[in-house]
């Protein structure tokens, strides 16, 4: 038995496990913008993940914070203000003038990035539902590109109603291992939500679930995809591949890489 774990363990290769750019290349260049995007696919990770919000007049800006205050130096509500308002912010300065010329994307602009192929976008939804309908819009031209595409979010209602609207994309819910009250998540609750919504897994942080086999077993047992973030370790992205997850979302994409590698 013990040869045979061994032999398994040895077998898994190092495209067993998806390597997911964190906003991109984020740990080089600066986070969501198409700059990050574009050194992500040539350092060939097999996946980004970007967050989006709807914008005052109904569209989309690619940006993690509610506010434009950290990464354009400019404080705008997303929420409240209009795409053409926030897509002419310069959201490069702040890692380097090297990258001065770098915007905040639309949804369209940074999906624009993506090779033909495999690899694909994980798409985070910052806001609730009502950005449902405009995601709609933009994704379901990509139909025929469905492998390459998936929706996160925190907020339940945001992937219940993503999922319903396009049942044709791989839907996954966020969640970290303590509550806003800083009590430890329900994982079996967390499991059973998860499954009423019929999304397709779950996505969950890596510094404070009770990772372990048990764990892992207990998410594959109700028959989900299951992803972790953000892993920016050497040591922690090596636990999380012998764990067995299908993917780990990292800041630095090669370094994973280079740990998967490994013999």
């Amino acid at each position: 038995m013990k040869f045979v774990a061994l032999f398994l363990l040895a077998a898994m290769s190092a495209h067993a496990v998806e390597i997911i750019a964190h906003r991109g290349f984020s740990a080089r260049a600066p986070e969501n913008t198409l700059g990050s995007f574009e050194l992500a696919w040539k350092h060939q990770t097999d996946a980004c993940e970007l967050d989006v919000y709807l914008t005052a007049d109904g569209k989309t800006a690619v940006i993690h914070d509610k506010d434009t205050k950290r990464t354009a130096r400019v404080s705008l509500d997303v929420a409240k203000s209009k795409q053409a308002e926030l897509t002419a912010l310069d959201a490069g300065s702040w890692k380097g003038k090297e990258w001065a010329h770098e915007k905040i994307p639309t949804l369209e602009q940074a999906l624009a990035t993506m090779p033909k192929g495999k690899q694909r976008f994980f798409i985070e939804v910052k806001c609730g539902a009502e950005i449902v309908p405009e995601l709609k819009r933009i994704l379901e031209p990509m139909k025929d590109r469905a492998a390459q595409l998936a929706i996160i979010s925190f907020q339940r209602a945001a992937v219940a109603e993503s999922k319903k609207a396009m049942p044709w994309i791989k839907v996954y819910r966020l969640a970290s291992g303590k509550t806003k009250d800083r009590k430890p998540t329900d994982l079996t609750q967390l499991i059973a939500d998860t499954k009423a919504d019929q999304l397709d897994g779950l996505d969950l942080g890596a510094a404070d679930f009770p990772w372990d086999a048990a764990m892992v077993q207990q998410i594959r047992n109700a028959g989900f995809g299951l992803y972790v973030w953000t892993v920016n370790k050497p040591a922690d992205a090596q636990r999380f591949a012998k764990l067995g997850v299908d993917g780990i979302t990292t800041d630095d994409p090669v370094m994973v890489r280079q740990v998967l590698e490994k013999p």
